[in-house]
């Protein structure tokens, strides 16, 4: 019976008898399937780094210029580790600890599958005068809670690459408005560098990413412009 390669994360088996080498391509899967199994990726935004330490694995960031979406895991012969480069099928997912997120594979790249650790929102209070969102704020709860104006910047997308989808909840706590704005080069509810204010004191907004560098804002708020 020929070797043949295994439907799902194409582990090899069945060898012919006395096939050599058979070692090398049974270690390959091994390593394979232990990246895969309960798969848990440092990051997917974070530009691969030269070298990494052993148990390293990341999702290559879509817009890299080579193995894009690939999963990278550093491994190999002490003194001589390398990126080892695993092709994602449709379907496959993803836990992502630098945002807590789960993810999935959708053919063309990495998109939220929902699923948080616990359903629970973290909530974080704000008090200063201006917030720009990093990744951790996605699926988070943001209270500003300054006594005077503040503003909460959405940053473009090459500064920080938030996915499709990515939803963001900004309260406004304190007695200062709390005004949400686009940074240059991002359209919120379709204008470029838009802004609009929380109506008051206890109100909200939800922010969502629908494309790249394109947020829409509802809720509490005054007119985009």
């Amino acid at each position: 019976m020929p070797e043949r390669t295994m439907p799902g994360l194409g582990l090899r088996a069945f060898y012919d008898p006395g096939q050599g080498d058979w070692g090398t391509t049974v270690s390959e899967d091994l390593r394979k399937l232990s990246a895969l199994v309960q798969l848990s990726a440092k990051s997917r935004t974070t530009t691969l780094p030269a070298s990494g330490t052993a148990g390293d694995i990341y999702i290559v960031p879509s817009g890299a210029a080579s193995n894009a979406n690939d999963i990278a895991l550093w491994d190999g012969p002490s003194g001589s580790e390398a990126w080892v480069y695993i092709t994602p099928a449709e379907g496959w997912e993803a836990w992502v600890e630098e945002t807590g997120e789960r993810v999935r594979f959708d053919g063309s790249g990495w998109v939220p599958a929902g699923g948080g650790a616990s359903g629970e929102a973290t909530v974080t209070a704000d008090a200063s005068a201006s917030r720009t969102l990093a990744l951790a704020d996605a699926g988070a709860i943001i209270e500003m809670t300054s006594g005077s104006a503040n503003t909460v910047t959405i940053p473009a997308e090459a500064s920080v690459d938030f996915p499709v989808g990515a939803l963001v909840n900004i309260s406004q706590v304190g007695a200062g408005t709390t005004t949400i704005a686009g940074d240059t080069g991002v359209t919120l509810n379709g204008v470029g560098g838009g802004s609009c204010t929380i109506d008051a004191q206890w109100g909200g907004a939800g922010l969502y990413k629908r494309a790249a560098d394109a947020w829409v804002v509802q809720g509490a708020v005054s007119e985009v412009t």
